[in-house]
């Protein structure tokens, strides 16, 4: 073995001379990383057509799957650089192969239903293999036990579940980040030009996934600095090792956005536009420290009780086995601190970090496991007593929500109401809240059932032109019918614009309400507007999806 190189731990976690027992075997293992990944792929599934013919998630329905479906006309350049296209590729490539037909683009027009479930099939399958990835990291980090429990968390916790059912990217991030992680590991351990150049290549791969990926070389460059503080390599060598690195990583990346060089200008301009909008803060934002908000996020999409054991098993690894407790740590810091200088906060955003949370509250558990005074063959039961408790959190929320997602949503309840009770034709003022083509007769390709009052773009600034005045024009217009969405309403009036609540006092006023479509249950309280909790309906009190809908006929319009 060279003097340079690390032996390979075997799969019990060494912390200063101590070790760590009662790892289940090759055998028992598989069989429990097995029936995890039928969980976790059953759990994807369930409810994954929720919505459809319609998106009812404005990302899901502009960013991924339309996208790809235009390039089945034929150029390889997306033309959309805002997020990574190496989604969007993976999705054209399955159309072309599996709906080889040349009706598949019209037939898309007109009904989604197709695209966007072999979409959002592809992301669950695609999060399950994420389980998998993440129980070979807590392995190679610690050991079996730990990467067990964390794929557990992984399979089960309400955030990634959830967005295992939209055609995003957010969970798909996760498998290069997975990967990088078990090959900086690599890196540090032994050092070879292969381990350089496969870190490199995950790193880039994850960039090219979601661009604030790419700031796990963070990781890769803290193994570098270990390897030197440990003198297992020379400053020269490392720097050729991560100058190795970058070249694998700009490979990578470029195979997988080849535009972003041959479309350098359009790229550049959409990337800066993209970072414009994410420094800026949105109406309706709560008015908290970012870290606070990613924080207080965790408590719900990964879990109150694994969220706690990650920060003690964060510590515990710092103090037991700091070398490892330090490369795991480095990225989710870092990320942080990055997502903390943005304007807007989402929830998902921070889903890269999940599979080292998990890992650190499956560490958690393990030394919990072994240091309670329990004989040695009852530990696996106590372990797995301490997995069940943290997982149980997010499986109650995700089954939950699999039944709210399964029933019809409040803007298809509206839109029926509006087809039976206003006559076609009829001048309507409709908020800025429905996917595109929803209110046409017949399919997306049909007429407009109504002639709707123009809405100007851009959508995100809505709330800011509210006027009182404009009820009047309305009426004026002989727009008689306003159909508003609290998801609008409400950030308006969270945000304290002026002009948004002497707007909808004066609709209160002087319109009729004759309907209104609720997504809570029987006696449940309204939940209070927020980007996340508005949007993936976690709370207890929504029994559907989709915001509240309320139509308004105005007095005295004719």
């Amino acid at each position: 073995m060279s003097a340079r190189a690390a032996p390979r731990e075997p799969a019990t976690i060494r912390e200063r001379g101590r070790t760590l027992t009662n790892v289940p075997g090759p055998a028992a293992t598989t069989l429990l990383l097995g029936a995890l990944l039928l969980a976790a792929v059953a759990l994807r599934l369930r409810s994954i057509d929720h919505g459809l013919p319609w998106a009812y998630n404005a990302d899901e329905e502009l960013h991924f799957v339309p996208i790809a479906v235009q390039m089945l006309g034929g150029s390889l350049n997306p033309g959309y650089f805002e997020n990574p296209p190496a989604l969007t590729y993976l999705l054209a490539l399955i159309y072309r192969l599996g709906f080889a037909d040349g009706g598949f683009q019209r037939a898309f027009v007109a009904d989604p239903t197709t695209a966007y479930l072999a979409a959002r099939v592809t992301v669950a399958l695609i999060a399950t293999l994420v389980v998998g990835l993440v129980f070979v990291a807590g392995a190679r980090f610690f050991d079996r036990r730990v990467g067990l429990v964390a794929a557990a968390l992984i399979a089960f916790a309400f955030l990634p579940v959830f967005y295992s059912k939209q055609a995003l990217n957010d969970v798909v991030t996760l498998v290069p980040v997975s990967v990088a992680l078990v090959l900086c590991l690599a890196v540090y351990e032994r050092g070879r030009a292969l381990d350089w150049g496969l870190a490199g290549l995950a790193l880039g791969a994850a960039c090219a996934v979601k661009y604030t990926a790419g700031a796990m070389v963070v990781t890769l460059g803290l193994a570098a600095l270990e390897r030197v503080l440990e003198r297992r390599d020379t400053l020269t060598r490392a720097a050729l090792g991560l100058a190795g690195a970058g070249v694998a990583f700009t490979l990578a990346f470029v195979a997988l956005n080849p535009f972003a060089v041959l479309d350098f200008a359009e790229f550049r301009s959409q990337l800066g536009g993209q970072s414009g909008q994410a420094s800026t803060a949105k109406l309706g934002q709560d008015a908290v420290p970012a870290p606070l908000y990613y924080a207080w996020t965790l408590t719900w999409g990964l879990g109150w009780a694994p969220a706690l054991a990650a920060l003690a098993g964060a510590g515990l690894a710092l103090w037991r086995a700091p070398r490892r407790a330090l490369l795991l740590l480095a990225f989710p810091a870092v990320f942080v601190v990055f997502l903390s200088g943005q304007g807007r906060f989402f929830a998902r955003w921070i889903l890269p970090v999940y599979p080292v949370l998990a890992i650190m509250a499956a560490y958690a558990a393990v030394v919990l496991a072994d240091a309670l005074p329990a004989r040695p063959r009852l530990r696996p039961a106590v372990l797995a007593v301490l997995a069940l408790a943290l997982v149980a959190q997010g499986l109650v929320a995700s089954l939950r929500v699999d039944r709210v997602l399964a029933r019809e949503d409040t803007r298809a309840q509206a839109r029926d109401w509006l087809e039976r009770n206003v006559a076609r034709g009829s001048r309507v003022v409709v908020e800025p809240f429905l996917p595109d083509g929803f209110l046409r007769v017949g399919d997306r390709a049909g007429p407009e059932r109504f002639e709707r009052w123009r809405v100007k773009r851009p959508f995100q600034a809505y709330e800011a032109r509210l006027r009182p005045q404009l009820v009047e024009r309305y009426r004026g217009e002989r727009y008689c019918w306003v159909v508003t969405g609290s998801n609008q309403k409400q950030r308006g009036l969270k945000a304290g614009l002026p002009g948004a609540r002497a707007y909808y006092a004066r609709l209160a006023r002087e319109g009729e309400r004759r309907a209104l479509f609720s997504p809570f249950g029987p006696g449940a309280e309204p939940v209070e507007f927020n980007y996340d909790l508005s949007f993936n309906y976690q709370p207890a009190a929504y029994a559907r999806p989709g915001p509240v809908v309320e139509v308004y006929r105005l007095r005295g319009c004719g």
